[in-house]
């Protein structure tokens, strides 16, 4: 019975170290689980911290396109008004030209009625005609009776407020494809 009662207090002692061991076991679990979560919050936090400073940057991307969006309907609709102001300077300039000299007028009086027209309201610079369209300065003509016989159908520019207005339109298309 002594025999029996000492391995039954082995195996309890035996049984005891295996529970204390499980126990010990048990508490380095806890303890690394709660290192773990304490890792993933940390990485948690860096990550909306990460997460937080990209919506940041999209919402000042997203500004930033809407500006340039709104830049790009302003440019057009300047484009379009400065389209419609040459047009509509070029029809009442032919109108005006055209009213000034009536068709029954011989041709060469019709040019210098439509001439002294563009000359009493400074329409026409001749100066700068010239320098602008050298085949004209070597054919020799007059360039206001060129631009009243051709250059007005050909689209040449008046004068040099005309000319800077389409240039601009001219920038302003290629700001709007680029």
């Amino acid at each position: 019975m002594r025999a029996q009662a000492a391995d039954e207090k082995a195996a309890r002692q035996a049984a005891e170290d295996q529970v204390r061991r499980a126990q010990d076991e048990l508490q380095k679990m806890k303890a690394e689980l709660l290192a773990a979560k304490d890792d993933l919050a940390g990485a948690r936090r860096e990550h909306e911290a990460a997460l937080d400073a990209r919506f940041k940057e999209i919402s000042g991307l997203m500004k930033a396109l809407q500006k340039a969006q709104d830049r790009d309907a302003h440019v057009a609709d300047l484009v379009s008004h400065a389209n419609r102001f040459q047009l509509l300077f070029t029809r009442l300039l032919n109108a005006l030209l055209k009213q000034s000299a009536p068709r029954f007028l011989p041709k060469n009086v019709r040019v210098q009625r439509k001439c002294a027209l563009m000359e009493k309201h400074s329409l026409f610079e001749p100066a700068w005609y010239l320098e602008q369209n050298p085949d004209v300065a070597q054919a020799g003509v007059d360039p206001a009776e060129h631009f009243v016989n051709h250059g007005l159908r050909e689209g040449r520019a008046v004068n040099r407020t005309m000319e800077d207005l389409r240039r601009s339109m001219a920038a302003l298309e290629d700001q709007k494809h680029a």
